[in-house]
């Protein structure tokens, strides 16, 4: 097995979200300048941002302390701890950031002092006390630089050297004025997804850990791009520009949500990486995805729970590629390669850090990094040994149910999703009640492990009868393929689903592969945290009233990051449609009930999500490889036979 300790991991400690935010009396910046003293100004109250008490506070910078051109396109809201080592080593590339961008990038802070810092919270009303002063940027610097010396005495000693009035700063500190406001900034940042330090939300769009500077770079200039077409489209600046910034930044796609089986699930540890103590009571079996957004602040909850209780729990990392994601295999390949020099868990660090960046060169770069025999490193890559042993972790996966990731087993109970860190601490605390059973006495490790999964395990499920097939009506509805095919493929689909445009290629091959035999009907689900989604479902029923679907169909699925109502009627236009009635269709809403037919035969059908696909009367979810609709294909065609 290969183990590391968690104290030398290098990791992003996440939580809940806190700050507050007093105006302080300084004078700030001129606009369009950065302040690179190394203390900023703060902003007097006439020069802060306007605030809408009705938002929450991420959306009211001017209650936060400020750095950077006040009128800066792009807000980075920053959610900090000043206990947390990640949050210290960020700042110098936050500080890079505001020179390089000097009249394109603010930099708002929100204290956000995480549970299990005993420090953090007092470290954060002492922040705040000195904002009340004007002194927030000094206090804050004097913070991270002396980390390991925040006590109450060290508040009060820097509040004397910054000048500020120690009875008011005091009374200031422990208020429970104080308290509240940061309690409602937890509240406030977790609705944006923020769920620990440090985190960041860019115009809206979250960003997570103390990544390098051209990662953030690379969020910058795409926020900065984004601001500048909303800007002139829709006549904005100020704060009215980054709310409707905020209000329509991209989403991350939801969690699939799965059943808890019942019973336990074993999963086999063989030699898989070992994160933690191996002789630890409670053994969590990880599935996951380096592509997947949600496994890396899954992993970060991970390592946030093993700190909090040394010795208690140890981790099994298990390889799950999704088949949609497109560098997840070759990445799962380098961890497994880096795992045969004894470097996993670095090469585990790297990837989760930099999961825009996992290109084959990317991995050989990072492999250098870790110091691997870089030869050695390619030569295994791509070895029959490291890819056999990516797809045994799917296998064992799909055997033990599961279906997407991240996932999680405790002891073999199921814990499905990046939850928080009080859901993984509750499922961990449950499975030390139980090793306590006397009959688990001098058990460890493995031994231990098999013992409780084998005793808890679920009885044999009874026989379930046949699922009854689901029916969609297809009337008038656009297709594809023969009319007469044995094999009807609905597709449920939205024009702005990044899943749903990868998928296309594989539904023109079945169409290929089986000429004849399968038709392909589409029906609209536009999902709501998509903004252009339902008009983009609108512009495609006009199209296919005027003969064109399939034309418009195939422009708006390769254009999906412009999609808005101006490109919908160019698009229109290069397809032969009449723009102008394209735009009255539109404002009307003259084709909103059939869209919203279709989503509630979705819903009827019990359908969530996109792309999501039902063949001859049985569901298929998912942007699936082409092997798993050949498999659905074939079934209904030897069903249809009979």
């Amino acid at each position: 097995m290969i183990q590391m300790s968690n104290t030398n991991r290098v990791l992003m400690v996440m939580a809940s979200v806190a700050l507050f935010g007093l105006v302080g009396c300084k004078q700030a910046p001129k606009a369009g300048a950065v302040d690179t003293a190394p203390v900023p100004a703060a902003l007097t109250a006439e020069q802060a941002p306007a605030v809408d008490p009705s938002l929450p506070i991420p959306l009211n910078v001017g209650l936060l302390p400020l750095r950077g051109n006040v009128n800066a396109k792009v807000t980075i809201v920053e959610f900090s701890d000043y206990e947390c080592p990640f949050c210290s080593r960020v700042e110098p590339t936050i500080d890079q950031i505001l020179k390089d961008y000097p009249n394109d990038v603010r930099v708002a802070f929100v204290n956000n002092p995480l549970p299990f810092h005993k420090n953090a919270m007092p470290a954060a009303k002492a922040a705040v006390a000195a904002q009340r002063q004007g002194k927030f940027w000094e206090m804050h610097k004097e913070l991270f630089a002396n980390q390991k010396q925040l006590n109450e005495a060290f508040y009060k000693e820097t509040a004397k050297k910054l000048g500020l009035d120690l009875a008011r700063f005091e009374a200031d500190m422990n208020s429970q004025e104080t308290a509240d406001f940061i309690a409602k900034g937890m509240k406030d940042g977790a609705a944006y997804g923020v769920q620990g330090t440090p985190g960041f939300l860019i115009n809206g769009v979250l960003f997570v850990g103390a990544q390098p500077i051209a990662a953030f770079k690379k969020e910058v200039d795409a926020a900065l791009a984004r601001a500048n077409k909303v800007a002139s489209e829709k006549n904005l600046s100020g704060e009215d520009l980054y709310r409707e910034l905020v209000k329509t930044a991209p989403k991350p796609a939801p969690e699939p949500e799965e059943a808890a089986p019942a019973g336990r699930v074993l999963v086999d540890v063989g030699n898989a990486p070992v994160l933690g103590d191996v002789n630890a009571p409670v053994t969590i079996v990880e599935f996951t995805d380096f592509e997947c957004p949600f496994c890396s602040r899954g992993n970060t909850t991970l390592h946030q729970l093993l700190d909090a209780n040394p010795g208690k729990a140890r981790v099994i990392f298990k390889h799950y590629p999704l088949p949609f994601h497109k560098n997840a295999k070759l990445a799962h390949q380098a961890a497994e390669a880096a795992k045969i020099q004894g470097k996993f868990w670095e090469m585990y660090d790297l990837i989760f850090a930099n999961q825009k960046a996992m290109s084959r060169d990317d991995l050989i770069g990072y492999a250098k990094q870790i110091g691997l025999d870089e030869a050695k490193f390619v030569a295994d890559l791509d070895s029959d040994a490291v890819i056999k042993a990516v797809e045994a972790g799917i296998a064992e996966g799909s055997k033990a149910g599961v279906r997407g990731t991240p996932h999680f087993f405790f002891n073999g109970t199921l814990l499905s999703g990046a939850q928080p860190l009080p859901a993984f601490q509750a499922a961990l605390d449950k499975e030390l009640e139980v090793a306590k059973d006397p009959k688990y006495a001098g058990l460890t490790g493995n031994a231990l492990y098999e013992k409780i999964v084998k005793d808890n395990a679920a009885p044999a499920p009874a026989p379930k009868a046949p699922a009854a097939p689901i029916v969609i009506d297809t009337t008038g509805a656009p297709f594809r393929g023969a009319a007469d095919a044995p094999v009807t493929i609905v597709q449920f689909s939205e024009f702005q689903c990044p899943f749903c445009s990868r998928v296309e290629p594989t539904l023109d091959e079945l169409l290929k592969s089986y000429e004849g035999k399968v038709k392909i009907v589409f029906k609209q689900m536009p999902l709501p945290f998509h903004n252009n989604a339902q008009k983009a479902a609108e512009a495609s029923l006009f199209a296919h009233a005027n003969g064109k679907f399939w034309e418009l169909h195939k422009l708006m699925f390769a254009n999906q990051g412009a999609l808005d109502v101006e490109n919908l009627k160019k698009y229109a236009t290069e397809v032969g449609l009449d723009a102008a009635a394209l735009e009255a269709a539109l404002t009307s809403n003259q084709y909103e009930a059939a869209v919203k037919a279709d989503v509630e035969a979705a819903q009827k059908a019990g359908i969530s999500g996109t792309p999501t696909f039902v063949i001859n009367g049985k569901l298929l979810v998912g942007a699936q490889p082409i092997d798993a609709f050949k498999k659905a294909v074939d079934e209904a065609l030897a069903a249809a036979a009979k």
